[in-house]
């Protein structure tokens, strides 16, 4: 016994380039588990884990490591080389049971790292595992495998004895991806480790082998993939599952009911079901773990062993059977890449728009385009119009045009009721592209005119009717108008489910609600979408962008500069995967974040990023350089460089003149009149800037652009100043981020919300609004209780004790309007 207790192995050296993972070994030793399972595939830096917790281990505890490398020992084999680790004598591991009563009879804790242990490990062996788990011996499992061991797994969890990580949390995550880029390719980019992350997943071998391209004489990171996988996968597996793997790796994705149809020779479904549980690198697809598909970089790796003729043959086949199980796009993909595009484009057909605005569908889309021939991308009057639809919602107005003509070989039909219901399409399609162009008599006389003859099927076109004459009205100066066109345009896609029109016509009325600066109800608004993008499942980052651009302008809006930058990044990047042109606003609220913390080069660089992407990206000059410029503008009065303002200002006005601002910015002409004002005042023309600015109030009570209004209020005031004129209404008090905020002397305090939670803020906003607790309840959908206590704490914050004292200070405080 006292050689047992004395005795103690050897662990393993670290590899080099070694990464210390402390997230993951805090957690494993956060306590004490009888077991600690850690179950991935080859190359999830499962030894490695294991080695770095043993190290960490308490004063007093030993340790023993078996290198078992996937081999399956007999248990005599098994009990011989524990007792040779214990330093007993051979015959000690003659029987099982003495064996495991020495262990019992320690009085020293031990810990027992079975690295790699076999996947088919005997009976005999799983038993006594299952006793030794079971039995008072001081004895803790550290054990790494490729296949959860046959054992008594589930009672272990039931007694919180059990700690299982799998390959999803043994990944690298992104901040140790980016740890490891910087050791292995310092000049990686962003877009490279993007890149990477996508192919990988964080499979640490994975990112090892690519990141290490460059260091192993330019050979390709391919090739050390190959080789990495013929030994640690390939070489373990059957001849019949290897055959399966290998063309498993051309699919999107796979199930077993799948590969039984696909190959119903082979036995296909049994083997897929034998390679799934063997963790052999595949991912689930979806919630209900039926579908998989293998790593993108272990199936790149495994491709090219299959003839030209038989990969044709597959991917057509799997084609066919993708199409039968409702994953079109899927199928898309695999005719484009057997040179089918005349097959591709009848697929395409198939989808619909809510498909295409959903995810990074529209993306997708655009893609294809550039893959397909002319001839057939006019193959059918209803692939022209998904084509259209792309392209006017990723601002390309010159290509939208090129494909709303080629309409014109399908007229006139031979029958009068297929001609109208045609014609009226290409009215809304049309329609549409004038209101993006500025065009706002067209662009009614087009959509009133479609909306007289489209028929019920056809409502995906009266949608974008009534959201272009929302978004015109709007523009136009009309907001009642376009209010009551945004309510029937929502009433149309909640009739039809159809969740991405829902959101994106919520995002119009978000819009409209933060021009009105009625920022409590816009907040309300924003949480339902999102609300309802969660519970709809899936990625959706098209739609989840456009709620986050808001998001953060809500927050710059209400002086939360850390929150809004969080918010438009993360809207940024998923803009940018989706190809949705509103990144544009993002980059632009960038600007405003970097110019608002004095970092100007910084803004000037996130606008010079704006207008090369937009261009990159083909997108119409006319959608976007007005508010590239009027950024640019701000950046200049934050610079007070007045006489760079005032042509700027002048030609923007003058280039806009009996035309529509763009559709996603209705407000550009009011606050481009605001920036020739501010210059005009800097230059020393304070009577020009009065009269600019009392016209300016009169438009904005108009078109009810409260928001805008305070700006020119507090502007007029800095007039009223250098003429000597007090002006009659005391200006509204700004937020500390606005562009005029440091104009008028404002209360020092803790900042634009004197402490208050995003909550509160938005209960005070709506008593402001004259909301009983009640209305409160119901538009912020929370209970009566919360309401009255949110409003006990806006009270004792704000050293107040009633509702109307409340919102009295919170305007001389400045943080409401």
């Amino acid at each position: 016994m006292s050689q047992l207790l004395s005795a103690m192995a050897a662990l393993p050296r670290p590899p080099s380039a070694h990464l210390q993972r402390e997230r993951l070994e805090d957690r494993l030793l956060a306590r004490n588990y009888r077991l600690r399972l850690l179950c991935a595939p080859a190359g999830y830096g499962k030894t490695v884990l294991l080695n770095d917790c043993l190290r960490r281990r308490q004063a007093g505890v030993r340790c023993l490591w078996l290198d078992l490398g996937g081999h399956t020992p007999s248990f005599a084999q098994f009990c011989l080389r524990l007792a040779d680790g214990l330093g007993l004598e051979p015959k000690a591991a003659a029987d099982g049971d003495a064996l495991l009563a020495l262990l019992e009879s320690s009085k020293l804790c031990w810990w027992f790292a079975f690295d790699d242990f076999p996947a088919d490990a005997c009976a005999e062996l799983n038993a006594w595992i299952d006793r030794l788990l079971r039995s008072q011996a001081p004895v803790q499992l550290w054990v790494s495998c490729r296949q959860r061991p046959a054992w008594k797994l589930a009672r272990l969890l039931l007694e919180g004895e059990l700690l299982e990580l799998g390959a999803g949390q043994l990944a690298f995550n992104g901040q140790e991806l980016e740890t490891l880029a910087e050791r292995l390719d310092p000049l990686a980019g962003p877009s490279s480790l993007a890149q990477l992350w996508l192919q990988t997943q964080g499979w640490c071998a994975g990112v090892r082998l690519l990141l290490g391209t460059e260091s192993r004489n330019e050979r390709a990171g391919g090739t050390w993939m190959r080789e990495y996988l013929g030994g640690e996968l390939l070489a373990f597996l059957a001849e019949d599952q290897r055959k399966l793997l290998l063309s498993v790796a051309y699919l999107p994705r796979v199930s077993i009911g799948f590969c039984a149809r696909l190959w119903p020779e082979r036995d296909a479904g049994t083997l897929l079901r034998g390679l799934l549980q063997s963790a052999s690198f595949f991912q689930p697809l979806g919630g209900d773990g039926q579908w998989h598909r293998l790593l993108p970089a272990v199936a790149l790796a495994l491709q090219g062993e299959l003839a030209a003729a038989e990969l044709k043959r597959l991917r057509l086949d799997a084609c066919r059977l993708l199409c039968e199980d409702g994953f079109i796009d899927e199928a898309i993909e695999l005719a484009l890449s057997t040179q089918q595009p005349e097959m591709a484009a009848s697929l395409m057909e198939r989808l619909t728009l809510d498909w295409m605005f959903s995810e990074r569908h529209l993306h997708t889309w655009l893609n294809w385009l550039t893959r397909l021939p002319e001839r057939t991308l006019e193959s059918s009057p209803n692939l022209i119009y998904l084509n259209v639809r792309a392209l006017l919602s990723s601002w390309r107005l010159d290509d939208a045009q090129t494909h709303i003509a080629r309409l014109a070989w399908a007229m006139p039909q031979p029958k009068a009721r297929n001609n109208s219901r045609l014609l009226a399409n290409w009215q809304a399609l049309q329609g549409t592209l004038y209101g993006l162009s500025g065009d706002a008599d067209s662009a009614r006389e087009h959509c009133h005119s479609a909306l007289q003859h489209l028929e019920l099927r056809d409502w995906p076109s009266s949608f974008l009717c009534y959201s272009t004459l929302a978004r015109v009205s709007m523009a136009a100066g009309e907001p009642e108008q376009a209010r009551l066109l945004l309510d029937s345009s929502l009433q149309l896609a909640r009739r039809h489910r159809c969740i991405a029109s829902e959101v994106l016509i919520n995002a119009d009325r978000i819009r409209q609600l933060i021009l009105n600066d009625e920022l409590a109800l816009a907040e309300s608004v924003l949480q339902e979408c999102l609300a309802l993008v969660a519970a709809d499942g899936g990625s959706h980052d098209l739609l989840l962008s456009r709620l986050l651009l808001l998001r953060g302008e809500l927050c710059l809006l209400r002086g939360d500069l850390q929150a809004g930058e969080s918010a438009l990044r993360a809207g940024l990047e998923r803009g940018t995967e989706s190809s949705d042109p509103y990144v544009l606003h993002a980059l632009i609220g960038l600007s405003e974040v970097a110019s608002c913390k004095g970092e100007l080069w910084q803004a000037q660089q996130h606008l010079r990023n704006a207008e090369r992407h937009m261009q990159r990206c083909r997108v119409s000059e006319a959608c976007y350089k007005g508010l590239i410029d009027y950024q640019q503008m701000r950046l200049l009065v934050r610079q007070k460089d007045w006489q760079a303002i005032l042509p700027l200002a002048r030609n923007a006005i003058s280039a806009d003149i009996g035309r529509l601002p763009p559709l996603h910015a209705p407000s550009l002409p009011q606050r481009l009149q605001l920036m020739l004002a501010l210059a005009e005042l800097g230059t020393g023309k304070p009577e020009h800037a009065a009269k600019r600015l009392q016209a300016l109030l009169a438009a904005c009570e108009r078109l009810s652009f409260r928001g805008l209004l305070a700006e020119a209020r507090v502007a007029l005031a800095e007039v009223g100043k250098h003429s000597g004129v007090n002006c009659a209404d005391e200006p509204t008090a700004l937020v500390r981020t606005s562009l005029l905020a440091d104009w008028r002397a404002t209360p020092s305090g803790p900042g634009a919300r004197d402490g208050l939670t995003s909550r509160e803020f938005s209960v005070l906003q709506l008593v402001a609004h004259g909301l009983s607790n009640q209305e409160i309840s119901e538009r912020l959908f929370i209970s009566l209780n919360t309401v009255k206590a949110h409003t006990v704490k806006i009270n004792h914050k704000l050293g107040v004790k009633r509702r109307t004292q409340a919102v009295m200070r919170a305007k001389s405080l400045g943080m409401l309007a």
